[in-house]
């Protein structure tokens, strides 16, 4: 049984939910999401090398950007959740890596290590745009971003 159909309901049902009911970071974080998922299904169209027999280098540069966005948005934004939901997306760029260094790593193995942390990473940006909410309810809203110098 796949669980892509799974994976793909629950990651639209929640960049819509991050988009319409997020802060700016969380609708900051969802349009990389998307982006990220939209550079994986393009550049897969034409299918996976070998079955993840070889390092399918257009995933290694979406994941890679996508690390790179994560980790400037979890620099700059006043949310905690960043902080795992980046490490989550290093995970899986240094399963690329470890597949690199080590060509003879199982196909399926590599391929789970690569897609297992999308679904921590949306949890929790869902998780995120919630606790955004929930604080907004109460009146204990951060602000979304840290301030720019600190003195």
């Amino acid at each position: 049984m796949s669980f892509v159909p799974f994976f793909e309901v629950f990651l639209v049902v929640s960049l819509a939910y991050a988009t319409l009911w997020g802060g700016p970071p969380e609708r900051l974080a969802a349009l990389l999401y998307a982006l990220g998922s939209v550079g994986s299904l393009v550049g897969g169209w034409g299918g996976m090398p070998s079955g993840f027999e070889l390092v399918p280098t257009y995933l290694l540069a979406v994941d890679f950007l996508l690390l790179i966005g994560l980790a400037a948005l979890t620099t700059r934004a006043n949310r905690l959740w960043l902080i795992p939901a980046t490490a989550c997306q290093l995970d899986a760029v240094l399963a690329h890596v470890t597949k690199l260094l080590a060509p003879a790593m199982i196909p399926t193995s590599y391929a789970f290590l690569v897609t297992i942390w999308s679904w921590p990473m949306v949890g929790l940006l869902t998780l995120g745009t919630w606790n955004y909410r929930r604080r907004g309810a109460f009146g204990n809203g951060l602000p979304s971003w840290k301030p720019i110098l600190i003195k």
